[in-house]
């Protein structure tokens, strides 16, 4: 399901019982949550697993509250073919709502309510920045140097954005009455002096960037220093994986409006152009492929972890 189908329902008052979220945009889910609460007059009650609320899910009983349950990562309503079956007869106006850091489409019980689940992904730019300047009366410019300090994520923007909220109603408590405050210049300040966060150098993007700019030995270099760093095996092989797939698809988009034909954001198309036309598209998709093999095989123990990265680059460069 489509956010702007989930929209629509919520419009029509018919939303489902049951749902699952997933995708980065925590906050845009949380926002969602509170207004089917509000549209279908529950409370939220949040649980960290199936057990403590299934016999609320599904009293008859005139005198229990009716409300909407969220459940994270439960593990055991995934796998728990028994009690995810019965989902479908959720009692009254009861609701429950999945959230999911991660999807395994493998899994049978996502397959069984594909049709439940509404991926909340990275907002595109434009879009972002309505919502940041809803928020805060940010020029364009410094709404879009939030964004980037804050990959694009509309929690982490809420967080910084707070941050100068604070220091702005500071200044207003210290004069005793309403001022004139000018926003920008309070963005400017506290990004200079380290208010504001920014990410540090960031090793794992220097690695991939490197590596798909067709530089091994220095994208060699660098996975040593991911290595003193403890970066865990999968997460290099998943963001490389994430980003070689960003490159393939900027690279072969013959559309003037890249964002809205791939569904990248600005930020990822500006990465990924850095990187395009160092390899042919069969090159990419070939290391795609690899890193697919490379992850499984060491799930099932055919490739060990220590040597998994080392593997991808000796079957990538001798290719």
């Amino acid at each position: 399901m489509e956010v702007q189908e989930l929209k629509k329902l919520i419009k029509e008052n018919n939303i489902p019982n049951f749902l699952i979220f997933t995708g980065e945009e925590y906050e845009v889910q949380r926002q969602y949550i509170q207004q089917i609460a509000k549209v279908k007059k529950l409370s939220v009650y949040y649980a960290d697993n199936i057990d403590e609320i299934w016999s609320s899910l599904n009293s008859t009983s005139l005198f229990d509250t009716n409300g909407l349950y969220v459940l994270y990562d439960d593990r055991q309503l995934l796998t728990n073919e028994k009690i995810y079956s019965q989902l479908a007869n959720i009692q009254r106006d009861n609701m429950l709502i999945l959230t999911l850091s991660s999807v395994d489409k493998r899994l049978k019980m996502l397959k069984t309510y594909k049709d439940s689940i509404v991926e909340f992904n990275a907002l595109k730019s434009d879009i972002l920045k309505r919502y940041i300047q809803k928020e805060i009366d940010l020029n364009d410019r410094n709404c879009e140097i939030l964004m980037e300090i804050c990959d694009y994520n509309y929690g982490h923007c809420l967080l910084e954005i707070d941050k100068i909220l604070h220091y702005v109603d500071g200044c207003v408590r210290e004069y005793g009455k309403p001022c004139d405050v000018d926003i920008d210049g309070v963005f400017k300040s506290l990004l200079e002096d380290g208010t504001l966060y920014v990410p540090p150098r960031d090793t794992l993007w220097d690695f991939i960037k490197a590596f798909l700019q067709d530089k091994p030995k220095l994208a060699y270099e660098l996975y040593q220093d991911l290595k003193e760093l403890k970066v865990p095996t999968f997460s290099i092989l998943s963001n490389l994986y994430n980003n070689t797939r960003q490159v393939l698809q900027v690279q072969i988009c013959t559309s003037n409006d890249i964002a809205k034909t791939t569904g990248l954001n600005q930020w990822q198309i500006r990465n990924a152009k850095e990187c395009v036309n160092r390899f042919t598209p069969g090159d990419l998709t070939y290391l795609m492929r690899l890193i697919q093999k490379v992850e499984v095989s060491i799930k099932q123990g055919n490739i060990d972890e220590s040597i998994a990265i080392d593997y991808v680059f000796t079957n990538f460069y001798s290719y």
